[in-house]
């Protein structure tokens, strides 16, 4: 069930009429139950890989509190950790890897005939496997008890406004709120009718629209005109934004209706001053994930190798840091997809990461507009690697930027661009306003007929330019 459909606009007003009738335990049993039904409509069999990661990982939250000594705790850890990536590995990259070495072979002249499993990717499984073993390790770092209740912990895995694209929340976040009663009030309504709608209109209105000016450049075979390309670029880049951030703001106030917050996954990412900046803005639950369970305590582990602890501090911290930096990023880019393309994408930002850090005093110093720009241009660099099919594919549409770009009248540039300034610029407008704020919800406190006014207009724009296809979301697909 996509959430702009009307099948989801009736699945949501049932669920939603019981939580209001239902006390705090039956309201978490009827959305345990709801949440199950929400994912079972994708693919039911696939239940099964939910419910079994969930009880790992509620057993081992149950163990890992009952030791007493850290040594005695970490295998309970290790199983969790090792259960949800052998599920995620076995799913998402069995045949990805096994096609690489088949065509390894191959370039040897040996001809193998590896295994393929050449089933679908369970939806949502990079998801929720990373918010069950963040909650293992949690416990195990003491920032939380361990859920005794297995039937709220499930609620916790497979809450389905956020289960199958984000965020991906924490134990130490979204568990006290299942475990302790909620108040639904008028305002948290408020703010939750206002998310929803706010992200059904990057979606239906801007994200789906400006797939058409993307798909018919990334699915050509080429040859490419650089301006095509260009304008295919920077529409996709938004088409994500609206696309991904659409989905959370719609999470976001369905959680908020039944008086759950949800985290922000989002904060104006293209106004972002640098590239490391932009991690800290894109897909925040995602970049803090790697950044608490990967990053940090790999950066910690490099410091300590006895190879490097005769060094200076100094050059210790910039060998730890650049490790780390390119090991997180490759694993960051290969979360988003079994594919070479996803692997370079996360190489991609960790090489512009290394090099804002080893250029920041002179990059900081540029006028903050410049910043700003030359940072989306790099991001948009990425875009490109991660939207195309190949590498092969992104390098002829790079090259053709600059050696086949032209403005003839038949390839329609002009008209293509003023689409692409039309699709975005009321998302534009608002992310000013936040960023002068510096508040998602300034929109909330505008005068009432500034709200009317706003609140119409986006009715308007779905209803007349709407599209209302079952398109699913970008990150559906990771």
């Amino acid at each position: 069930m996509l959430f702009q459909t009307l099948e989801f606009g009736v699945f949501f007003a049932i669920v939603y009429g019981l939580y209001l009738y239902l006390p705090h335990r039956l309201q978490n049993r009827m959305l345990l139950v709801a949440s199950y039904v929400f994912y079972g409509a994708w693919e039911w069999r696939y239940l099964a890989l939910i419910i079994f990661s969930t009880t790992v990982d509620y057993l081992c939250g149950l163990q890992i509190e009952k030791e007493k000594e850290k040594r005695r705790k970490k295998p309970y850890v290790a199983i969790s950790i090792i259960t949800n990536l052998a599920m995620l590995g076995t799913f998402k990259y069995f045949d990805f890897f096994a096609a690489s070495f088949q065509d390894l072979m191959a370039n040897f002249g040996l001809i193998v005939h590896p295994y393929f499993l050449n089933v679908a990717l369970p939806i949502g499984i990079s998801f929720y496997t990373f918010q069950t073993m963040s909650y293992s390790i949690d416990v195990y770092r003491d920032k939380l008890p361990a859920a005794k209740n297995p039937f709220d912990f499930a609620l916790y895995v497979a809450f389905f406004p956020q289960l199958v694209s984000g965020p991906i929340e924490r134990g130490t976040r979204l568990l006290p709120q299942i475990l302790n009663p909620r108040s639904v009030t008028l305002k948290k309504f408020s703010r939750a009718s206002y998310y929803f709608a706010w992200g059904f209109f990057l979606k239906v209105f801007a994200a789906d629209n400006l797939a058409k000016l993307v798909d018919p450049v990334f699915n050509s075979p080429g040859p490419y005109d650089g301006g095509s390309v260009l304008i295919a670029v920077y529409a996709f880049s938004f088409q994500i934004l609206c696309d991904f951030a659409g989905y959370t703001y719609m999470a976001i106030g369905l959680g908020l209706a039944m008086g759950i917050e949800l985290m922000q996954n989002f904060r104006r990412p293209y106004f972002s001053p640098n590239i490391s900046d932009f991690w800290r803005r894109w897909h925040i639950s995602l970049s803090s994930w790697f950044r608490d369970y990967m990053f940090t305590p790999y950066y910690i582990h490099v410091q300590s190798w006895k190879s490097l602890k005769k060094l200076p501090l100094k050059f210790r911290h910039g060998i730890a840091f650049f490790i780390a930096l390119f090991a997180t990023e490759f694993l960051l880019g290969l979360w988003h997809g079994a594919g070479w393309n996803f692997v370079f994408f996360g190489l991609y930002h960790a090489l512009m990461i290394w090099l804002y850090y080893y250029i920041s005093k002179h990059w900081n110093r540029m006028p903050a507009l410049l910043q700003v720009f030359l940072t989306y241009q790099i991001v948009c660099g990425g875009w490109l690697v991660f939207r195309s099919d190949s590498l092969s594919g992104a390098w002829q549409m790079f090259i053709s930027i600059f050696n086949n770009f032209s403005l003839l009248p038949e390839l329609n540039l002009v008209e293509q661009a003023i689409t692409l300034i039309g699709l975005i610029i009321v998302l534009l407008i608002v992310q000013i306003f936040e960023h002068k704020r510096d508040d998602a919800e300034v929109v909330l406190r505008w005068p009432r007929f500034a709200r009317y006014v706003f609140f119409v207009l986006l009715g308007c724009l779905i209803l007349v330019f709407g599209e209302f296809g079952d398109r699913p979301f970008i990150y559906f697909q990771f």
